[in-house]
C-alpha cells in the first residue's frame, strides 16, 4: 500500500490529481509531462523538476517543490488532458479519525482558512455564486478500476453529506435553487436565474483517515474550438466536470445489448452534454455499425438510425422499422441529404449550410489517418452538426500526431472538438466535434444508470 501523502498547509504547494481508467496511468503521465515540456519558457526544465506518480490505481499526482502545478500547465488548472476523466486541482491533504473530523479539516483548509490567500480568494468568489451552483463529489480510488461497491464509498458519501450541511449554513451556492414564478409560467415553476457559474468540491478518500480535497470553479471548454465557438450549455464540456463525479458517466443498461461498445457512445454523449433529438429531420448515421451496440443505444433514445456496415446487424435491429441498414463501405458513404438536388457537395463545404441536429457516429476499426479522412469528409462538406468518432491505435504508444491531425481537421472547418479516453475506451480515444452553429440539442433523455 502506498504511503499516505504529506499533509499540506498554508505555506506548502498544492498537488494536482487526475483520474483515469486503471492501467492507463502511464499514458496520462506521459501526456502531462509532454504538455509541461511544450511550454515555451522553461517547459523542459519544469518537467524535469515535476514529481509525477501514481499513488493509487487510476490516479496520477503532479507536484512541484516550489510552485503550484497549475503554473506549469498550458491552461493552468483548466488544462484538460485527453487521458484524464477528471481533474482535481490545487488539492489539500487532510487527516482525521472521524467523518466529522475529516469534514471539519476540509472546511478549515479550503473555506475557513484565514492564513491562505488562495483559500480566501476562492471563498470570496464562492460566497457570491448563485444558489445551486456547487456540487460536492465524493470518490474513492477503487472506482477507477471498476470495483463494484468500494468499501470506502459509503464513508466518503457521509463526509460529503456533512460538508453539505456545513456549507448550506453560510453559502448560497450549496442551497437548492428557488422557484421563480413568471407570468408565462407553464410547468408550475422555473429555476432561479442561471448565471452559468459552476463550482465543484471534490473529496477523494485515499484511506479511512486521509482525504484529498479540491474546491474550484468549473469553466466551459468551448474556447478550445474555433474563435468564439461558445455553443454549449454552461454545464457541458466543463472542467473539472461539474455533472459527473470522477468523470464517470452514467452508462449501465439492464437490457441485453448486441455489444458492450455502447458504453463508449453514452460516455461521449454525457461528456458533450448533447444528444440526438428523436424529432430530428435526419437519422443518425452509424458508420461501422455491426453488430449494433451503438445503433441499439440510439434506438433506446428514440432516434432513427441509418446504419452502415459490410456485415448485417443484430436480428432485432435488422427488423426494426426505425433502423435503415446500408450494406457498404463506411469510408465511401455519403449521407442521403448531401446528394439532394437542393444541396451542393463542394470540395470545402464553406458555402454549404450544416443540417441542424444532424449526427454521425462511428466506432469503425481503421488506421488513424483514415479516421482523419472521415472527419475531413463530414466536417469539410458540412454534412452533419455533431460527430462522435473513435480513433483506434495499432500499437501501445499513443500516436499523438494522428490525434492532433484529426482535431485540427475538425477545427479548421468550424467545429469545436475534444478528444477523451473514457473509462470504457481501450487502446483508442474518442473524438467529439460540434459545429459552431449547432443548436436544438439537449442533455435530457440520455440513457444509462450510474456505475456508482
Amino acid at each position: 500500500r502506498p504511503a499516505p501523502p504529506a499533509l499540506t498547509g498554508p505555506d506548502s504547494t498544492r498537488p494536482s490529481y487526475f483520474t483515469c481508467r486503471h492501467t492507463y496511468e502511464p499514458a496520462l503521465e506521459e501526456e502531462l509531462l509532454r504538455s509541461i515540456s511544450s511550454q515555451a519558457l522553461g517547459g523542459a526544465e519544469a518537467a524535469r523538476e515535476m514529481s509525477v506518480s501514481s499513488p493509487h490505481p487510476g490516479l496520477v499526482c503532479l507536484q512541484h517543490g516550489t510552485q503550484d502545478v497549475a503554473a506549469y500547465l498550458p491552461s493552468g488548472h483548466r488544462y484538460e488532458p485527453t487521458y484524464a476523466l477528471q481533474g482535481i486541482p490545487n488539492c489539500v491533504v487532510v487527516r482525521a479519525e472521524s467523518i466529522k473530523g475529516l469534514a471539519n479539516a476540509i472546511m478549515g483548509a479550503l473555506v475557513d482558512c484565514d492564513q491562505d490567500e488562495r483559500a480566501m480568494r476562492v471563498k470570496s468568489r464562492l460566497m457570491e455564486a448563485p444558489r445551486d451552483s456547487l456540487r460536492i463529489h465524493g470518490t474513492v480510488p477503487e472506482m477507477f478500476r471498476g470495483q463494484p461497491d468500494p468499501p470506502l464509498l459509503r464513508r466518503v458519501t457521509k463526509i460529503s453529506e456533512e460538508l453539505g450541511v456545513q456549507l448550506k449554513k453560510t453559502c448560497a451556492a450549496a442551497r437548492p435553487a428557488r422557484k421563480i414564478a413568471t407570468e408565462d409560467e407553464i410547468d408550475g415553476g422555473t429555476d432561479e436565474a442561471d448565471e452559468g457559474e459552476r463550482w465543484v468540491l471534490q473529496v477523494l478518500l485515499l484511506e479511512p483517515d486521509c482525504a484529498v480535497a479540491s474546491l474550484e470553479r468549473c469553466d466551459e471548454l468551448a474556447t478550445e474550438g474555433p474563435s468564439n465557438a461558445n455553443c454549449w450549455t454552461p454545464s457541458a464540456w466543463s472542467w473539472p466536470n461539474w455533472d459527473l463525479p470522477a468523470g464517470l458517466a452514467r452508462v449501465d443498461i439492464e437490457e441485453k445489448m448486441p455489444s458492450s461498445a455502447y458504453r463508449k457512445l453514452l460516455e461521449a454523449l454525457h461528456c458533450m452534454g448533447h444528444r440526438p433529438l428523436p424529432s430530428s429531420a435526419h437519422p443518425v448515421i452509424d458508420l461501422g455499425a455491426c453488430p449494433g451496440g451503438w445503433t441499439a443505444a440510439l434506438r433506446m433514445m428514440g432516434c432513427r438510425v441509418l446504419s452502415v456496415d459490410r456485415s448485417p446487424l443484430d436480428d432485432a435491429l435488422m427488423n426494426d422499422p426505425m433502423v435503415e441498414f446500408v450494406e457498404g463501405d463506411a469510408f465511401t458513404f455519403v449521407p442521403p441529404w448531401a446528394l439532394d438536388g437542393n444541396r451542393l457537395k463542394g470540395s470545402t463545404g464553406s458555402d454549404v449550410p450544416t443540417p441542424e441536429d444532424s449526427w454521425m457516429v462511428s466506432d469503425v476499426i481503421a488506421y488513424p489517418e483514415r479516421v482523419a479522412g472521415l472527419v475531413e469528409d463530414f466536417c469539410g462538406n458540412k454534412w452533419v452538426s455533431h460527430l462522435i468518432v473513435t480513433i483506434k491505435f495499432q500499437g501501445q504508444e499513443v500516436p499523438w500526431t494522428d490525434v492532433a491531425r484529426a482535431e485540427e481537421v475538425a477545427r479548421k472547418h468550424g467545429y469545436a472538438c475534444r478528444t477523451k479516453h473514457f473509462f470504457n475506451n481501450k487502446n483508442e480515444v474518442t473524438l467529439m466535434a460540434v459545429h459552431v452553429g449547432a443548436n436544438g440539442a439537449t442533455r435530457s433523455g440520455i440513457i444509462g444508470g450510474r456505475m456508482y
